[in-house]
């Protein structure tokens, strides 16, 4: 969710806006917001830090862009177009 909400900032709220670039950046930063969650968890009473609670955010953050990434793209190809 994160991931897709950046990349849709970066992109301008365009779908011609989707660039690789644009969502490898939305993929990092919303890993890093999740390593430094899993790092405020270390000083919640009852909580722990978890590598693969991070494994999980990186991998989720792909797949919002890559969803992202999949749109823009069937707008770009033209596939949904009924005038076609």
């Amino acid at each position: 969710m994160l991931s897709g909400v950046l990349l849709r900032a970066f992109a301008g709220g365009r779908l011609r806006g989707v660039t690789w670039r644009r969502g490898l950046l939305a993929v990092v930063l919303a890993t890093l917001y999740g390593v430094t969650d899993e790092f405020h968890q270390v000083f919640v009473p009852g909580r722990t830090a978890d590598r693969y609670d991070v494994l999980a955010d990186s991998i989720g953050a792909s797949l919002g862009v890559a969803l992202g990434w999949l749109a823009a793209a069937v707008r770009r190809w033209g596939i949904l177009d009924s005038s076609s």
